[in-house]
């Protein structure tokens, strides 16, 4: 790989989507450990990549408090927040500048940066016109490819070759939280972690509730397991209805941070949920996971890694992004029985009675 010895990656969000690109960088960092990557990334996810040693230094984007004082009518406030961090990323120099969001925004960072090269997907891949921004674009393939495999490309073009597995770290003080909790209520294996929601945005992806409410009945009566209902910021009531009407297979996971959120996923032996960042947390954390795709398509957003299962109705109109569809006819066809023998199948492909 030719050497490039300071490299800015930028991958703004989301959690699902940061996590996607993580086997790349680490490929990248991996064909010359002599390299210092820095990652320019915003929120929570900011939180995970900093327990990661593959990665140098983390940059955060200051989008909260840009949104903060925005929606207070704070604009010289804003103003300085940003000015600050332009200053802040304009600090270094780097040898190579690789966009992989793929945005306007993620384009006009990659420009901001002191970069001697940048290179981005081209319109196969990025939106908004933000190919127009590179030095080099990088030519996309099959259009429904696996994200994971996409960014690959650019550790490719590089040289580097695709690094065997990838073990995310987090902190101590996150495992110890998570085993504090664990011991607090006495769960022991066998533990299922189901995540019933989506972000806001994302409520056309999201199975019913009382679908899950009947899987955890079941699943739980069939296999004795804890079943663990995660939930983030603005779920915990929805959480807790739900854990009602569950019975008593069903327990409530504590408030997490990402990194904390990944500590309990490790500690569990498998994962139940649809397509969100959480699904892909899982996946990484090595557990299996049982998928329910909806609307979204699972050849590009699928779970990384082998041994998954994915349950999904196959129709004329799906992948779709119609978040205003009204019969979401490829979720509600999908039946508590059919994802409860999919779970079944792959706790015994896991080892599982």
């Amino acid at each position: 790989m030719p050497t490039h010895r300071n490299i800015l990656v930028i991958r703004l969000s989301s959690l699902g989507d940061v996590l996607l690109t993580m086997p790349a960088v680490r490929a990248i960092k991996a064909a010359d450990p002599e390299t210092t990557v820095s990652w320019l990334a915003e929120g929570t996810q900011t939180e995970l990549l900093a327990h990661q040693d593959f990665i140098d230094r983390v940059i955060e984007f200051p989008r909260r408090s840009l949104a903060r004082d925005l929606l207070r009518g704070r604009l010289v406030s804003a103003l300085n927040t940003l000015a600050a961090f332009r200053s802040s990323l304009r600090r270094d120099a780097y040898d190579l500048v690789i966009d992989f969001h793929g945005i306007m925004k993620s384009a006009l960072l990659a420009r901001t940066a002191r970069g001697r090269r940048r290179i981005g997907f081209d319109r196969t891949f990025a939106k908004e016109g933000s190919w127009l921004a590179y030095d080099e674009k990088l030519a996309g393939q099959e259009k429904r490819m696996h994200k994971s495999a996409r960014n690959m490309l650019f550790a490719s073009s590089l040289g580097a070759a695709s690094a065997a597995g990838i073990d995310l770290k987090t902190s101590p003080e996150a495992e110890a939280y998570i085993d504090g909790f664990l011991a607090g209520r006495k769960i022991r294996s066998p533990l299922f972690a189901i995540n019933p929601f989506c972000s806001k945005g994302s409520a056309f992806k999201r199975w019913d509730l009382a679908n899950y409410a009947g899987l955890i009945r079941q699943i739980g009566d069939a296999t004795g397991a804890t079943m663990m209902i995660l939930w983030g910021p603005g779920e915990e009531e929805e959480a807790r209805r739900l854990a009602e009407a569950a019975g008593i297979h069903a327990a409530l996971a504590c408030p997490t941070t990402v990194p904390q959120l990944l500590a309990l996923l490790k500690r569990a032996d498998l994962y139940i949920g649809g397509d969100t960042g959480v699904m892909h947390l899982a996946a990484f954390a090595r557990l299996p996971v049982v998928a329910i795709f909806g609307p979204t398509d699972h050849l590009v957003n699928g779970p990384y890694g082998s041994g998954h299962t994915i349950v999904r109705r196959e129709l004329p109109c799906s992948p779709c992004r119609d978040k205003g569809c009204e019969s979401r006819e490829c979720l509600r066809s999908i039946t508590v029985d059919e994802v409860r023998r999919a779970v079944l199948e792959a706790w015994t492909r896991a080892g599982g009675r």
